[in-house]
């Protein structure tokens, strides 16, 4: 795991070393064990390494081919790397490192762009041929780790994090003005959108190839198998290769030459992570589980503890209190851009928590998306089954009911299902997991910004690709590329390189991605048993205890805190005469929100915390000091 930057001048003038290393440096918690640029002309590569698979020298990055072709620049892990090098063996390569960075640049010349699909981990990469002046970007196949880019007429530049890109001075950082009913949407900009106009993500399991400084071709080398219901095996077959998937995918990700452990939360997910490795591992295996002090109904750590003790780990916990949310500054300026899920503040704590013993953690990530573990997957099928005039009349019907003062409390939840069921799916599904739901979002933001917003994007295109396979398995594949993608994954990725520790999801394995995906999904979610299927095949690693307990997820009790000791904040930030939020909202409406929820007439605490990110964010532009800021054109934080 590690950060990447980099420059293509397009006018052909050299890249200075210097602007690299100041690029790199901004990064440096990704990569704090070591930092190497180089310049090659019109194109320039800068690494920052966290050094986990050959800890030498010799695999320090930017690293050249044997015959000095090609260049790399890497983030993440390849976890097929033994295996391809034994077959690069075979084809006559030799090897002068143990690292996967090498093995990449050997399959490159081996294979060409079709070395891409044949790696199998999480990654971002920069490969570049002098010779040939190609640059080829790409990223992995479920988007684990963020690759952006800006272009204009002078040149490209690009990294792991917006910070990077804005490092190198003088860029056009015009704030896209979409982005904000998009954020306060989604609680993310949907990929391969961002905050600023001229920069982009890479889309995950794609490639841009870019020839003598002209991005000549983008291509995608991957897709979530959309052919519906193409297993026919019987039951104990599928059981025991589910099985045979995940415990394979398990013991991949505990391949490093440095101290692993994992994140244990006592769900399903997470428990099956940590019962494989401690069937893989000769000693007990480090576990780290985070709550909530004062709020029991959000906290896991007693059944962390339960499989802790099952498992014979050697466990640590930790308590979040309300001034956790001081982090907030720190959160803003790595995760460079407004961010919604408030869950990124223990996520962030449990990463340096862990870090300060493990260099690698597991985690349960991806299990939800790919087995169907969300109580909305089930209402999205419920749904369909309901006759439309039905739906219609719930709808009605659940206006005149009041709201109740938990977001994630039972009744609310029937609400949203009630109020959005008569919906068209796509749009069904993106309000139940909305930050502020398109009525309400209609109600806070002035209408130049209503105008501007195509909020079903993502997932209109996603449902048009995904047709005719089964509801829930179509349902599915929208997830993954919209919430797991733009949410779920950039959670983790900052949070724990924040604290420069590599997180690994044994769940997002390749193979076992491409044959779960095209299990019916009746095999995933049966009746009301969600992730039905992995609980059977992997039955014997469950404490009972655990497939039977009430599903919590990993939230934060936001509507409490700013009802108590987050209350101040409101009027500190928000509801001050000088936060930048009042050029965009309309007047009176947040007010109104903050007496309601004080009032216990409604939850905000969810929008409260995604209002915060926003406004910290325009108060101080992408976290980046002042002088870095001053080299570029335009004024992010302004309208």
């Amino acid at each position: 795991m590690c950060g990447i930057a980099g420059v293509l001048h397009r006018d052909g003038s050299p890249v200075d070393e210097g602007v690299l290393a100041r690029m790199a440096s901004t990064i440096a918690h990704r990569g704090p064990d070591g930092q190497g640029v180089k310049s090659l002309g019109a194109v320039g590569l800068a690494h920052r390494r966290l050094a986990v698979v050959d800890l030498s020298p010799n695999a320090a990055q930017p690293m050249v081919s044997a015959d000095g072709d090609t260049w790399v620049t890497f983030n993440g892990e390849i976890y097929n790397f033994q295996s391809l090098r034994e077959e690069l063996k075979k084809l006559g390569h030799t090897f002068r490192t143990s690292s996967d960075t090498e093995v990449i640049l050997a399959a490159w010349k081996q294979w060409g762009e079709d070395a891409i699909a044949k790696l199998d981990g999480m990654f971002a990469l920069a490969l570049y041929e002098p010779k040939t002046q190609r640059l080829v970007l790409t990223r992995d196949r479920t988007g684990k780790k963020p690759l952006y880019v800006y272009e204009d007429d002078r040149r490209v530049v690009f990294g792991s994090e917006l910070k990077a890109l804005l490092a190198y001075g003088g860029l056009d950082t015009t704030m896209w003005r979409e982005a904000i009913p998009q954020f306060l949407t989604h609680g993310y900009v949907p990929t391969p959108f961002t905050f600023y106009e001229r920069i982009r993500k890479v889309r995950p399991a794609h490639v841009e190839v870019f020839e003598r400084g002209t991005l000549k071709r983008t291509f995608q080398y991957w897709e979530y198998p959309l052919e519906a219901q193409t297993i026919d095996d019987d039951l104990p077959t599928i059981e025991a290769r589910v099985r045979e998937l995940f415990l394979a995918a398990v013991e991949r990700r505990m391949v490093a030459d440095v101290p692993l452990g994992a994140f244990l939360s006592g769900g399903v997910d997470s428990t099956l992570v940590v019962a494989a490795m401690a069937r893989a591992s000769k000693k007990p295996v480090k576990t780290f589980s985070i709550g909530f002090e004062g709020y029991p109904a959000w906290d896991e750590t007693g059944w962390a503890r339960l499989v802790a003790e099952r498992y014979g780990t050697e466990h640590t916990e930790f308590k979040v209190k309300p001034e956790s949310f001081e982090l907030i500054e720190k959160l803003a300026w790595h995760y460079d851009e407004p961010f919604g899920d408030s869950s990124a503040i223990p996520t962030y704590i449990v990463s340096k928590l862990t870090r300060e013993k493990v260099t690698v953690a597991l985690t349960g990530d991806g299990g939800d998306e790919l087995f169907a573990g969300y109580p909305r997957f089930l209402g999205a099928v419920v749904a369909e089954k309901i006759p439309s005039p039905l739906r219609r009349l719930g709808r009605a019907a659940v206006k005149f009911a009041p709201h109740g003062q938990e977001h994630q409390s039972t009744f609310e939840r029937a609400r949203r299902f009630a109020e959005q069921a008569s919906r068209e799916l796509p749009a069904r599904l993106r309000n139940w997991v909305s930050v502020f739901p398109e009525d309400d979002l209609k109600k806070l933001l002035k209408p130049e910004l209503q105008n501007l917003a195509r909020l079903d994007r993502g997932y209109e295109e996603a449902f048009e690709k995904s047709k005719g396979i089964d509801t829930l398995n179509q349902v599915l594949f929208v997830n993954a590329r919209t919430y797991l993608l733009d949410d779920l994954n950039v959670k983790m990725d900052r949070a724990s390189m924040a604290a420069s520790l590599e997180s690994r999801a044994p769940f997002l394995d390749t193979e076992l991605m491409n044959y779960v995906s095209r299990l019916p999904g009746h095999l995933k979610l049966r009746g009301v048993t969600t992730k039905w299927i992995l609980k059977r095949a992997l039955k014997d690693f469950l404490p009972e205890e655990i497939v039977t307990r009430k599903k919590m997820g990993f939230g934060v009790p936001l509507g409490a805190w700013f009802r108590g000791e987050l209350e101040a904040h409101l009027n500190e930030k928000l509801l001050a005469s000088n936060s930048p939020l009042r050029e965009w909202l309309v007047p009176g409406q947040l007010e109104e929100m903050v007496a309601r929820h004080r009032a216990g007439q409604r939850d905000y605490g969810l929008q409260f915390w995604n209002l915060s990110m926003l406004d910290a964010w325009l108060r101080r532009p992408a976290g980046l000091p002042a002088d870095l800021v001053a080299g570029s054109r335009g004024t992010p934080w302004s309208p």
